[in-house]
């Protein structure tokens, strides 16, 4: 039925404890420090193969070339040959240590943080948005230049002291001209920083502004707001490019004089090397071993300063990606509670638009009996939206509590919860995958494709009036949907698949917010159908709505207005009460 095959794979909440008072991403960290650890020690074995080359070059003069030794240079070059075999396999090894830290980074912080960006609401969407990118920051960090460049690092110390070890003038051109390139790389990082952090964030925001604008491109171009739009972006992108090429220069700058100053240094040690040759104070060997010598000694701190940028980056990116898994984790109850009968409890529940601004709820408290269908109603604002979000658990009370079934929501497991939930927000919101797996809220990922799951999401369907609507579409069950807003479907087609995936598994408890916005007067009958059917199984429904076409179909109706309740009794009663004038004033949020 479903064009979405795969095979289970783990709960990701397996492998995490949310919640806990450790970092999610430290702990990962932790898990690999077997092989980074290993990756270091190997990194020491290959920076002493390093001095192979130097060790053969001053044997070759010092031995070879006075005694005309053949049968030693051929020793000699066996040797070199076995070091360097030995030098490729340890770094090659080294990096297969590197890349495995790399996957258990991933199968180790991966479902964590998947688990908060998806779970929680304790952080803002834009940290969200960013925290997973800050993921793939870190973990490319382990693959690439920049972590072997520090793992060397340590080793331009070892270099410089052998370099004092072949002569002392030697050791301190080696150890000034390490303490140079050193100083200058500080000292890219410390100008540059400012400025590459302020050109990423413009960057991210353009691209984000960029985005929105083509999500509303059909609105521009209808209300004449297409060039105005290009020239925005254009604008900003000219600005963008501005900063970023100044960037480039002071860094490229940089960067020049570092391999100036390296080439010149490594060249001056070369004549420092001939000069104390001619003294007779060092072998002929010597000569290009010094050179060799202090070439492997700088060569870490031009990797570092060529590093700047990613270490940069990495380092803002394990910045903010551990500040976000140090966040509390969604909730999961230790005791797994019965399934619900449906009774829901509110007390005393208010929602604040933002810090210090006007509250969207004002201690709302009711409570809804087992198998109750009530209705929303209310003018535009009234808060029915955002009470709705709230019962369903999507955002959490500035103060007060709902409860399900005697317990908070926060006792639940969400995700045990969940599947005896059905929620219809007031923007379907839809997934860019097959029809069928929306409907089925992707149950196949878990626990593979069957003819029962095929049966369960026909039936939601046909419960919904969508099976009609579903068959009409390309491909049926199997039309894969986009990431255009509706999916690429119209607004009413769009609402009863969002409407099946709420009645998917035949929850006993399900909030839906304006089910009938899109439907005429037929949808409007089957909708009406749908829930004399949900009253008759004992479902227990809270809907908002703005057409009095639902209201025969409900047992209680609540009116708000303002963010408070202002009536709230059995439908007969309220509509002898307030007539229809509460539920023609249009949606809300």
């Amino acid at each position: 039925m479903s064009a979405f095959r795969t095979v289970p794979v783990a709960n990701p909440t397996d492998r995490v404890t949310p919640g806990r008072d450790d970092s999610v991403l430290a702990g990962a960290i932790r898990a690999c420090r077997r092989h980074l650890t290993f990756a270091a020690a190997f990194s020491g074995l290959v920076n002493v193969l390093y001095l192979a080359p130097s060790l053969f070059m001053l044997q070759v003069y010092d031995r070879v070339v006075p005694t005309r030794g053949g049968a030693t240079l051929l020793l000699l070059t066996l040797i070199l040959v076995v070091a360097l075999i030995v030098f490729a396999i340890l770094d090659a090894v080294r990096m297969r240590l590197l890349l495995r830290a790399s996957m258990r980074l991933e199968r180790q912080a991966a479902p964590g943080i998947l688990l908060r960006i998806l779970g929680t609401d304790n952080a803002s969407a834009a940290q969200r948005g960013q925290a997973m990118r800050d993921f793939d920051t870190i973990r490319g960090t382990l693959t690439g230049p920049t972590i072997i460049a520090l793992f060397d690092a340590p080793w331009a110390p070892i270099y410089i002291l052998i370099a004092f070890l072949l002569h002392p003038w030697i050791g301190v051109l080696a150890l000034v001209s390490a303490l140079l390139l050193g100083g200058i790389a500080i000292l890219s990082d410390r100008v540059t920083a400012t400025a590459a952090r302020d050109t990423q964030a413009r960057a991210m925001l353009a691209t984000r502004e960029q985005d929105v604008s083509i999500h509303g491109s059909e609105v521009a171009r209808v209300l004449g707001m297409r060039n105005a739009l290009i020239t925005r972006h254009l604008l900003e992108r000219a600005e963008l490019v501005r900063r970023q090429a100044a960037l480039a220069g002071t860094s490229g700058q940089f960067l020049a004089v570092t391999k100036f100053l390296r080439l010149l240094l490594q060249s001056l040690a070369l004549a420092l090397g001939a000069w104390l040759a001619i003294r007779q104070d060092i072998s002929g060997g010597a000569i290009f071993a010094a050179s060799l010598l202090l070439g492997r000694a700088l060569q870490p701190v031009e990797q570092i300063l060529g590093a700047m940028k990613p270490l940069a980056a990495a380092r803002n990116a394990w910045r903010d990606l551990d500040a976000f898994c140090r966040l509390p984790g969604p909730g999961a109850s230790t005791t797994a509670l019965p399934a619900p009968v449906g009774r829901i409890d509110v007390r005393d529940v208010s929602v604040l638009a933002g810090e210090g601004e006007r509250a969207l709820l004002s201690d709302i408290s009711f409570s809804v009996a087992p198998g109750e269908i009530v209705a929303l109603v209310g003018p535009s604002g009234a808060g029915k939206s955002t009470l709705l979000r709230v019962l369903s658990g999507a955002v959490m009370p500035d103060s007060g509590e709902v409860r399900i079934d005697g317990a908070s929501l926060t006792d639940w497991n969400r995700e045990q919860l969940g599947r005896h939930i059905g929620y219809m927000p007031q923007t379907p919101s839809l997934f860019p995958t097959t029809v069928h797996t929306n409907i089925s809220r992707f149950q196949a990922v878990l626990a593979g494709e069957s003819e029962g799951l095929d049966a369960a999401v026909v039936t939601a369907a046909q419960a919904a009036g969508a099976h009609e609507v579903i068959l009409g579409l390309r491909h049926g069950y199997a039309t894969m949907l986009s990431t255009a807003e509706g999916g690429g479907l119209s607004a009413g087609q769009n609402q009863s698949v969002a409407l099946a995936r709420a009645l998917f598994g035949e929850p006993t408890i399900l909030f839906l917010d304006e089910p009938n916005a899109h439907l005429d007067s037929e949808g409007e009958a089957r909708l009406v159908a749908t829930l004399a059917a949900l009253r008759q199984r004992g479902a227990t429904v809270v809907v908002s709505t703005h057409r009095t076409g639902l209201l025969q179909a409900v047992d209680k109706i609540m009116v708000l207005r303002g963010g408070t309740i202002q009536i709230y009794d059995e439908r007969a009663k309220v509509i002898r009460t307030a007539g229809p004038a509460p539920v023609a004033a249009g949606g809300q949020r």
